[in-house]
């Protein structure tokens, strides 16, 4: 007997159309962002890979603290870039606000002074966060401003100064599923400058249990002053809160 699947389907339960309806949204973002980035990825002539782990611990209800260490590869995964840690304290001010403050050291590859090879630099990274976050439909919109202050650890440290305010956009796709995916648009403002920087982004965060999560990025850097470096940066970060 020829079964009539669309009469099927609307007799189901509306929990049940909503499980499915909401898997073919998911599927199809997912499918779009991960298709997206190989677009760019066949363009670019440089592969890097971001990679790090982070842990957070709550102190209480609105008071967190949090230690992050990160490589980053270049030259298509075969020259260890920069290395850096960073040490930060969040504060929510409500249920849609958030403040940050956090300290980084950076070590980056950079030439010898005198061009016969290579040396890992200190720098030193102050910056503070202001996060809001709000629903949208079926949306997660968040937005976050950044002041950053970076001098490289040497004698010359004054003439190495960089001061950056960054404006972030995201929207997320929170639902039921263990994978929430994202994208977001970064934009650096030099101090006493101009916007020179605009970070593109789309990834995946996999939620695997209570504690731990695994996300996974795609992102490109564009200079907006100056010559454009053809490359695609994989993200890849372990994150857990206890």
């Amino acid at each position: 007997m020829k079964r009539n699947w669309k009469s099927l389907f609307w007799k189901m339960p509306n929990s049940d159309a909503r499980f499915i309806a909401n898997g073919w949204q998911i599927s199809t973002l997912v499918v779009t962002l991960w298709v997206a980035p190989q677009l760019v990825l066949a363009q670019a002539t440089d592969i890097g890979l971001w990679s790090g782990i982070g842990v957070e611990k709550k102190i209480n209800k609105s008071l967190s603290v949090s230690l992050n260490a990160q490589t980053r590869l270049t030259d298509n995964l075969s020259i260890l870039r920069a290395y850096l840690g960073e040490l930060g304290v969040g504060y929510k001010l409500g249920k849609h606000w958030e403040v940050a403050g956090y300290y980084r050291y950076i070590g980056r590859r950079k030439k010898n002074a005198d061009g016969s090879g290579y040396e890992y630099r200190s720098y030193n990274r102050f910056y503070a966060d202001l996060a809001y976050d709000h629903k949208l439909w079926k949306l997660k919109f968040d937005y976050r401003l950044r002041y950053q202050n970076q001098f490289q650890d040497d004698d010359q440290a004054a003439e190495n100064n960089s001061s950056y305010v960054r404006n972030k956009f995201e929207l997320s796709y929170p639902n039921k599923t263990r994978f929430t995916p994202y994208i977001s648009t970064d934009l650096f403002y030099e101090i006493g400058g101009s916007f020179d920087q605009m970070r593109n982004k789309a990834g995946v965060e996999m939620k695997i249990n209570k504690h731990h999560k695994l996300e996974l990025s795609g992102f490109t850097d564009y200079r907006l002053i100056g010559k454009q470096e053809n490359r695609f940066l994989i993200g890849l970060s372990y994150k857990i809160k206890l």
